[in-house]
């Protein structure tokens, strides 16, 4: 992830504390197989369990997911669209942007079909809130 790590600026030490964070998160909520906090940009900051997935992909992959998003909430003037959920026969994946004072950071989980979206979502908001803590921000 060196990549990510220095568009963001994360020391091994914030990145390492973030990364607890994830995996809090990942631990608390029943379902979710991974945690990958992203710069706006698609690169991964940090990860919760990097053997499941592919932290890179997944980072590019939630960074376009949620432009995408932002460019439908302004086509139909809804705003600042900040959350994009999908939901497939075989599991769940939550997009999340995390506001900062500079580009907003993205946080995605990926859970199994166990999960239940509105806890993951309320749990993922929590973690956001945490990760920022980390990080100094809001």
């Amino acid at each position: 992830m060196p990549d990510g790590q220095s568009a963001r600026g994360l020391g091994e030490l914030e990145r390492a504390n973030v990364e607890r964070r994830l995996r809090e998160f990942s631990a608390s909520v029943d379902g979710v197989r991974t945690a990958v906090v992203a710069s706006v940009d698609g690169f991964a900051l940090a990860q919760s369990n990097p053997s499941t997935a592919n932290g890179e992909r997944l980072a590019a992959m939630t960074s376009a997911m949620l432009a995408l998003a932002a460019a439908i909430g302004r086509e139909l003037a809804l705003g600042q669209l900040d959350v994009l959920m999908l939901e497939s026969e075989g599991g769940k994946v939550l997009m999340l942007a995390l506001k900062t004072e500079h580009a907003p950071l993205l946080l995605m989980a990926a859970c199994d079909h166990r999960s239940v979206i509105g806890n993951v979502l309320w749990s993922a908001k929590e973690c956001g809130r945490n990760v920022l803590a980390e990080l100094g921000g809001p």
